[in-house]
């Protein structure tokens, strides 16, 4: 479900096109130049200088909230009876150029390669905020979509007011005016000290040393070559995925590992220790000023999950089952180190990944090495586009007359034989500054007659050879995308495009997963540099391998989720750096077989904290649900367009205008349930 205040941290270099370059002719050379004729001065007439980039974005944000005052000024001057043209339109209008700012600031902040163009979208971001509690927090807005009668009304209609409702109910509209101040400083405070969380992620890039390139071994050729001493001898490994990924399941190095290990978890901790325990004081506070146990309940109160208790049972509901199968790998794990060196008693969790791919190796018989090869950057995405261009009868049309944030983004017109459905970005290499992990960033929510979607697929992945779970994350976070802009079609911007539940968002991106795992679709485009095709008995190894492993990867997850829901329902004051340091060695002992490596933060380069809060369970939650939709395609393959057909319109057009279950079910015809997932994990 999407709520009004799109606020902060939420949730390619690939041969585009760069700007054209003017030439400017110089002037032919003055020869013989005769003596300047004296003439009577005048005060130059002062030119006022160009805006900055930042002052220009900061302007556009004003422009956008400025039109979303003016409707708040519409709705409140209406003085006949509240209609749905006079209040209910009105009121959709605001939202509209309320997102806009906001969603626009959102990305920004986090990908924009000029710093003070990013500090100027958090400013954007937090006068939105500012705007937004404003909003919520005003009973004449309430009483005006109140007053509104729904008689008459569609189910979209009646839909769109009981959530406005709803929301102001959850932003404190009912409290005191004392209360509703407060809420108010709450929710500006939690927007600036989450921005500077996340902020200290993006800005913290870390690198250890190596003198002897021979400490490389191990690590793919093609790796090696792109990693090349400096003028004194020095190869710098940054925290960055490209080189922390390959690093991690590659190297042969256990000191060298070990050392990348700790400094990726030690991003942000210089500030976010401090920056965490403040936003979950004032996320405590808030919970409890609405009525609310803790800010778990708060957060859960319209999911799926609806309470924090019921997320805590789903949590031990797979941690349990999973602790057998964590162990059997684990021992697998330690069996093979044992092989390395046979003094080893205990598998380290910076050991985990290297170990996996030597099981693998060994046991399946598949080189990941071997099936990078299979996987360059520009044919993977060329693949992907391509496999989702059949499925949902779309094309991509490249705009070379865009001008992106960044030179290296490609951007493409999402089409349908003569109709433009909207507009995809793709930022998919790291540069300094940017955003670190992989998502989908709204632009633009669709609204017909007004705006088509657009939204952002941003990502850190390497330019020449991906492993292959890079190409899963890939298609994954393109789920993402394609739900927001064919889901992009609905009247009321709340219904717009990823609009659902917001722990149901994952699943269409966690199904799409499939389609990078399947010979029937990594066929299309896996070749290696001969050109030859991915074999399909390769394909069928690395999904067997791809099971080992799946109890310590579910337990990890666990881990997360159970984090993210303790530290949003404990005493914030008791969660000081020490206490959150203690709450993760508990966790770890508790939810996987690795043991807490000393001197390591992970809870402070945690951004899901700021975007998911309490909700992490979500990604588990959504995979039960994928697993099931994931059914539907068991007769006719993943390339079956009857199939992608129905769940393209049922559930990524449905948006947010039912709820999850009911999405499902339209595509399902009947009700989801999790037999697939417990086969999934039973396998």
């Amino acid at each position: 479900m999407k709520q009004l205040l799109a606020l902060a941290t939420l949730l390619a270099a690939c041969g585009s096109p760069k700007p054209a370059v003017i030439e400017v002719p110089k002037p032919d050379p003055i020869v013989n130049t005769p003596e300047p004729v004296a003439r009577p001065t005048t005060p130059p007439v002062p030119v006022k200088p160009e805006p900055s980039a930042a002052e220009s974005f900061l302007a556009e944000c004003d422009a956008t909230l400025a039109q979303a005052a003016d409707q708040q000024t519409a709705l409140y001057a209406v003085t006949g009876p509240r209609t749905v043209e006079n209040t209910l339109e009105t009121y959709n209008e605001l939202q509209r150029f309320v997102n806009n700012a906001a969603e626009k600031a959102g990305l920004w902040s986090e990908v924009h390669p000029d710093g003070k163009v990013r500090d100027a979208a958090r400013t954007c971001e937090q006068k939105v905020s500012k705007f937004v509690s404003d909003l919520f927090l005003d009973k004449r807005a309430y009483d005006a979509v109140r007053a509104v009668p729904l008689d008459k009304a569609d189910a979209d209609t009646k839909r769109f007011a009981l959530f406005t409702l709803r929301d102001y109910k959850r932003s404190g509209i009912d409290l005191s005016d004392a209360k509703r101040a407060r809420a108010k400083a709450i929710d500006e405070e939690i927007t600036k000290t989450a921005q500077l969380f996340s902020q200290a992620i993006a800005e913290d890039t870390r690198y250890i040393e190596v003198k002897d390139p021979a400490r490389l071994a191990g690590l793919p050729a093609d790796w090696i070559a792109a990693h090349k001493p400096d003028a004194n001898g020095t190869i710098k490994i940054s925290t960055d995925y490209p080189d922390y990924i390959p690093f991690a399941t590659y190297a042969d190095d256990d000191e060298l590992r070990k050392q990348l290990y700790v400094a990726f978890r030690l991003r942000g901790s210089a500030h976010n220790e401090e920056y965490l325990q403040t936003v979950l004081k004032l996320r405590m506070e808030k919970a409890k000023l609405l009525g609310f146990r803790d800010w778990a309940d708060y957060e859960s109160d319209d999911k799926m999950l609806r309470t924090g208790k019921r997320a805590a049972e789903f949590i031990a509901q797979v941690a349990g089952p999973t602790k057998a199968r964590a162990k059997r790998d684990y021992d697998e794990l330690l069996k093979e180190l044992k092989t390395i060196d046979p003094k080893a008693k205990v598998v380290n969790d910076w050991q985990k990944g290297w170990l996996e791919n030597k099981v693998k190796h060994k046991k399946y018989a598949v080189d990941s090495q071997e099936v990078r090869k299979y996987f360059s950057f520009d044919k993977s995405l060329a693949g992907l586009l391509a496999i989702t261009g059949q499925i949902y009868d779309i094309q991509y049309r490249a705009v070379s007359e865009a001008r992106p944030w960044d030179a290296s983004v490609q951007v493409f017109d999402v089409v349908r034989g003569a109709e433009k459905l909207g507009r995809i970005y793709l930022d998919l290499h790291p540069r300094e500054g940017k955003y670190k992990h992989a998502a989908q960033f709204p632009i633009l929510d669709g609204v017909p007659g007004k705006q088509l979607p657009e939204g952002a697929l941003i990502c850190n992945f390497d330019t020449g050879l991906m492993d292959h779970g890079d190409v899963v994350t890939m298609f994954h976070e393109f789920g993402h995308l394609m739900h927001h802009v064919l889901g992009g079609k609905h009247h009321w911007v709340r219904q717009s495009g990823v609009a659902t539940e917001a722990d149901f968002v994952e699943a269409p991106s966690q199904m799409f997963e499939e389609w990078g795992w399947r010979y029937e679709t990594l066929s299309k485009f896996a070749t290696n540099a001969k050109g030859e095709t991915i074999p399909k008995e390769l394909v069928e190894k690395m999904r067997q391998a791809y099971k080992f492993g799946r109890g310590t990867g579910t337990a990890q997850q666990m881990l997360y989720a159970a984090l993210s829901l303790q530290l949003h329902q404990l005493d914030p004051a008791k969660l000081d750096g020490a206490g959150q340091d203690a709450l993760v060695k508990k966790l770890q002992a508790q939810y996987t077989p690795f043991a807490f490596v000393e001197g390591t933060k992970f809870q402070t380069s945690f951004g899901h904290l700021m975007g998911y809060s309490s909700r992490y369970y979500t990604y588990m939650w959504s995979l039960a649900i994928a697993k099931d939709m994931l059914t539907a395609f068991d007769k006719g393959g993943l390339l079956d367009t009857a199939t992608t057909t129905k769940y393209r319109d049922a559930v990524l057009a449905g948006g947010g205008t039912k709820d999850a279950a009911d999405l499902v079910k339209d595509f399902l015809g009947r009700p989801y349930n999790f037999k697939a997932f417990e086969k999934f994990m039973a396998e």
